[in-house]
């Protein structure tokens, strides 16, 4: 079962990609390609996530924990069922006691004694005492669960987060290169104007500088993108200098259609972690009160013993005479009379304290519709992004193309080819932008409603 729910917590953080896909010939798809010279154990998103969620310190901790909430559970359904014990002592009379008989001191007892019995002692009635210990007990176990599934759900996210900044790194390096090209191929073509005459120095010094402003966002590009494999290798417990990369596809940039706002809200309640957690606790002050309030109660116990009892001078006991069997059986009533009114105190303790849960519990439902709008309009805008500025990015090629055109022609200036030259970098950065926002609202919105619930259906391409 553990394995189906990881399965289905990562498939749901992996199965985000560009909202509608661009098709083959659209220049935008190619800014999210792999780099080709990266090499080295390559892994996926899936599987940085199943790496994770295997080797964290914090599942392995919160695992434990709710291992021991289960043990209470078992310690607190032990007092349905009666307890038995068995008893056994010896002991040997170094010096007897004496008893006054007349004038004389007369030695009383035996050298030896031995008893041993069997007690039995099951309480009838306690008030509710044991079964608000035991729905107590069985709601912290539920609490470790879910503690659980939030500690899943905040790793997820955040390998998810590393995952995409490598790929919105790579996105970059791609655009900064391009642009870095083309400013490169405009300085070859104004130094053979220049020897032609048609462009002045001033144009080559100008054009030569430009290329020399791109080359360090280049270079930063690049360093982002070696920083975000840094920090994958660091959440997934690898040495910094060991060789993996993440690989990906058009498939984890998909950004399939949302589900209605209201739809989303009934999925945080039924299965966001912490909100559940917060619910539980209202539960966990509820038990308590009641718990508190048993102290008022009287206790009804059964009680049976069956003993041996036996007295020697010496040795083990031989004889009927020397040895007898004894049985008792009874119940008890302990009724709480008056304690200072400490009863009444730890009463009104647990009250307060279940007021505070409930208050922690809407504050916490509150901020969870908070996280979840948030998240979807900042999903929902960034999808209006995607369309508006994947059609710029053909738009400003085109353009770039008819102004290389006209500048050959000696039809506009370098200016305005750099202009042109400029709105291509800037067209490919807003998209780029744009769908990094997109899947990383997407991860937010997971998070927000509960990661393990499969909320996107499938796109048709």
């Amino acid at each position: 079962m553990k394995r189906v729910v990881y399965a289905l917590l990562a498939a749901c953080c992996c199965g985000a990609s560009v909202w509608a896909a661009p098709s083959a010939q659209d220049p935008a798809s190619d800014l999210f390609k792999e780099r080709p010279e990266v090499s080295g154990e390559k892994i996926t998103i899936q599987q940085a996530i199943d790496i994770a969620l295997k080797d964290s310190y914090q599942i392995i901790d919160a695992v434990k924990s709710m291992q021991i909430y289960e043990q209470q559970v078992k310690e607190a359904n032990s007092y349905f069922y009666p307890a038995l014990s068995l008893d056994g002592s010896y002991s040997r009379a170094l010096k007897k006691g004496r008893m006054p008989i007349g004038d004389n001191l007369m030695e009383i007892g035996k050298n030896n004694t031995f008893t041993a019995s069997a007690g039995l002692n099951y309480v009838l009635w306690s008030g509710g005492q044991i079964r608000n210990n035991a729905k107590l007990a069985k709601v912290n176990a539920e609490t470790g669960l879910y503690q659980v599934k939030h500690t899943q759900s905040l790793i997820i996210q955040q390998v998810v987060k590393y995952c995409y900044d490598i790929i919105y790194a790579s996105a970059l390096i791609r655009v900064q290169e391009e642009y870095l090209d083309i400013a490169k191929q405009h300085l070859d073509e104004t130094r053979a104007r220049y020897r032609e005459g048609l462009s002045s120095n001033l144009d080559v010094l100008n054009q030569k500088v430009q290329v020399e402003n791109i080359e360090p966002q280049v270079m930063q590009a690049k360093k982002n993108f070696e920083l975000g494999n840094l920090y994958l290798r660091q959440i997934l417990n690898r040495d910094p200098e060991d060789p993996i990369y993440l690989t990906w596809t058009k498939e984890d940039l998909r950004v399939p259609p949302t589900p209605p706002l209201e739809e989303l809200y009934a999925l945080a309640m039924k299965y966001r972690p912490e909100l559940v957690v917060s619910k539980l606790a209202v539960d966990a002050a509820h038990y308590n009160i009641k718990i508190a309030k048993s102290g008022h109660m009287p206790i009804l116990s059964l009680n049976a013993d069956y003993s041996y009892n036996a007295y020697t001078e010496a040795g083990f006991p031989q004889h009927r005479n020397q040895y007898y069997w004894a049985s008792n059986a009874g119940v008890s009533l302990s009724i709480p009379l008056f304690e200072g009114y400490k009863i009444s105190s730890q009463v009104t303790q647990r009250e307060l304290a279940y007021e505070q849960a409930v208050a922690a519990y809407q504050n916490k439902l509150k901020n969870v519709r908070i996280e979840v709008k948030e998240a979807y309009l900042n999903l929902e805008e960034a999808k209006s992004r995607i369309e508006a500025t994947r059609g710029v990015v053909q738009q400003a090629r085109e353009n770039l193309n008819a102004q290389m055109l006209r500048y050959r022609n000696g039809l506009s200036s370098r200016l305005e080819l750099n202009d042109a030259t400029a709105n291509v970098n800037e067209s490919d950065l807003q998209y780029v932008q744009a769908v990094y926002d997109a899947v990383i609202a997407l991860s937010d919105l997971k998070f927000a409603v509960g990661v393990e619930v499969p909320l996107y259906e499938k796109k048709d391409n």
